[in-house]
């Protein structure tokens, strides 16, 4: 029995490569307009500044990490616009060095949560990490993170629910909750058909 769960850790560990004392913290970006068009959603920029916020600001947040803007292609500019309103209330930067979809630097946001813990004498080196990335690259930056969803649960609805928390906390499994703000709902808008 005791062999067999050491084998049952032993693959459990090796299957996250995330294993830092910070809290990570990953959301996509709040909803977007139809049809391609740049930014957020009417319903998008509710949630960005009010939402977010007041969901986030109280969660020892130390580091945002988002990918790259391309306003040529709208890639990634959902997801700066979602992080800009908490960026500014908790008074950081958020560093968007790690690209975005195919010129996206796969071990980048590995490397800065790295580099992040390993900042044993600053103060923010045990503070947690919000990462907010584009919902259409969500399952890439998974897939490069080596992270697996809770049993049962689709990468899919990542990029179709905006109000997805997926919170990584040291060894523990990956879990989703959702952000739970009244008045911005997940179904049909009022007044939509």
């Amino acid at each position: 029995m005791l062999v067999a769960l050491l084998y049952t850790l032993a693959l459990f560990s090796s299957a996250l490569s995330i294993t830092l004392n910070n809290t990570i913290y990953l959301i996509t970006n709040a909803e977007k307009p139809s049809l391609g068009r740049l930014g957020l959603s009417p319903r998008g920029m509710e949630r960005a500044q009010n939402c977010i916020p007041s969901v986030f600001e109280n969660l020892n947040i130390g580091l945002i990490i988002t990918c790259t803007p391309n306003i040529t292609t709208n890639a990634c500019v959902p997801a700066n616009t979602t992080a800009a309103p908490l960026a500014a209330k908790l008074g950081l930067v958020p560093d968007t060095s790690c690209g975005t979809g195919d010129d996206a630097d796969i071990d980048c946001v590995d490397d800065l949560l790295r580099e992040y813990e390993a900042r044993e004498y600053d103060a923010k080196s045990n503070q947690s990490v919000l990462i907010i990335w584009d919902s259409s690259d969500i399952d890439d930056l998974l897939d490069n993170l080596n992270l697996e969803l809770p049993e049962g649960e689709d990468e899919d609805n990542l990029a179709i629910f905006a109000d997805i928390i997926l919170i990584k906390n040291r060894k523990q499994p990956l879990v989703e909750i959702s952000m739970n703000c009244t008045a911005i709902g997940d179904g049909q808008a009022p007044g939509s058909f």
